[in-house]
């Protein structure tokens, strides 16, 4: 080929690049001059830990969250981050947003899923560097909820129970219980928890707890319900003058039955702090508690997270613990509905049908004697659970919990040979 027309390929080679990059280079400035600022910053998601982790720098400012809309306490729309953090307890100032202002019910369409929330950022509670947004407008971003879970907090009326209620036997007077649960606040308090009280209220009725034996300690005092009395409030005095009452009344023929649900966490279980600024019931507290009531047995449900961190301070001979998980969190149901997982099923295997549904039978006496032994509703409670938990059992005074697969291996102890 003559070099003249070499020449003039390479000059229209080079002519087309130099054009290419012309092109480019006007394409990049218009995305970032014109179209990228077509889209308002207000309108770009942001994520909740971008925001409490340095929340000065928005309060005020109108902007599109992504997180997962809830119900909390059956009245407080919050925004969370990951709806896990709702099941398990776990909700802390840098996972959750309140939604202040009044959000639709459509809203709540989309409860556990993933959503954008377009609001106002400000101050819930400064003192606690708590963040809200102030409601504008939401979009559905899922289609299915993260997890499985309750989602819309509420309670539960237990009519069934309710309806039963005349055939229950004659009370037993040797029997007493203790129903505990704290809820921190009222944004944390879950209705779930009051599920739980009441439901085991009922429960306790039809195996001959009277109820003038049975002390309901609930958040502020005040019940949600006609459907059971709450006697005192969440609080360490509260849960003192409870076990004076029971260690002048008891004696070492009668039984009693303490329950806990609601939140808990290394330091022990939460109380309902706007009245009680002393922090958790620790396990040192709790088992001095338990230590100064006469009984010829204990029976011990706890349900709140870290529970099993319990066993070692308060195991004792005659006395059975079952804990909802060992050192870790614990979960509300994921398919049952408004009650917490593993208590769920143990009421469920104690009263011999499920709670959400009657004419479904439950049938955990696997030993066919006719009674529901608290070894026998352990094991079908920790089977049924679906939750990362691990619950834990122990009828001795070892300090040991074990696992169900240890339970199936060991000998038939103390609880093997009680029922509620």
């Amino acid at each position: 080929m003559p070099a003249k027309k070499r020449a003039n390929g390479r000059s229209l080679a080079m002519l087309a690049l130099v054009l290419i990059l012309v092109g480019t280079n006007i394409g990049t400035l218009y995305y970032f001059l014109v179209y990228r600022q077509a889209v308002p910053a207000e309108d770009v998601p942001m994520e909740i830990a971008d925001l409490t982790e340095s929340p000065e720098d928005y309060i005020g400012r109108t902007l599109t969250v992504a997180g997962h809309p809830v119900l909390s306490a059956g009245q407080y729309p919050l925004l969370v981050e990951n709806p896990l953090s709702f099941l398990n307890n776990s909700l802390d100032s840098s996972n959750y947003l309140f939604i202040n202002g009044t959000p639709p019910d459509s809203l709540y369409e989309y409860a556990g899923m993933r959503c954008l929330v377009k609001g106002t950022i400000e101050w819930s509670d400064q003192d606690d560097g708590l963040l809200g947004i102030r409601y504008l407008s939401h979009k559905a971003v899922g289609t299915e909820p993260v997890v499985q879970g309750s989602f819309v907090d509420r309670v539960v009326s237990p009519n069934k129970l309710v309806e039963d209620q005349p055939d229950f036997p004659e009370p037993v007077p040797q029997k007493y219980a203790v129903l505990y649960s704290g809820g921190i606040n009222p944004k944390k308090a879950y209705t779930r928890y009051w599920n739980d009280l009441v439901w085991m209220y009922y429960i306790l009725l039809s195996y001959g707890y009277p109820n003038d034996h049975i002390y309901v300690i609930y958040k502020n005092g005040t019940p949600e319900s006609h459907y059971m009395p709450v006697h005192y409030p969440a609080t360490h005095d509260s849960l003192a003058t409870v076990f004076g009452i029971l260690n002048e009344t008891m004696t070492f023929r009668d039984t009693l039955f303490f329950f806990t649900t609601n939140h808990g966490g290394g330091s022990g279980i939460s109380v309902w702090t706007p009245m009680d600024h002393s922090g958790a019931l620790t396990h040192t507290q709790v088992a001095n508690w338990l230590d100064m009531v006469p009984c010829d047995h204990m029976i011990v449900v706890m349900e709140q997270c870290y529970a099993g961190k319990f066993i070692p301070y308060i195991s004792a001979d005659r006395r059975v613990i079952l804990t909802a998980c060992s050192v870790e969190s614990s979960y509300g149901c994921d398919t049952e509905g408004q009650w917490d997982e593993f208590v769920y099923h143990f009421m469920s295997a104690m009263i011999g049908w499920h709670l959400n549904d009657y004419t479904n039978p439950v049938d955990a006496d696997y030993n066919d004697n006719g009674l529901v032994s608290l070894r026998e509703a352990f094991i079908h409670a920790a089977f049924q659970d679906s939750w990362p938990e691990t619950p834990l059992y122990c009828d001795d005074d070892s300090g040991v919990g074990h696992p169900v697969s240890d339970v199936l291996s060991l000998p038939v102890g103390y609880g093997g040979t009680i029922t509620l």
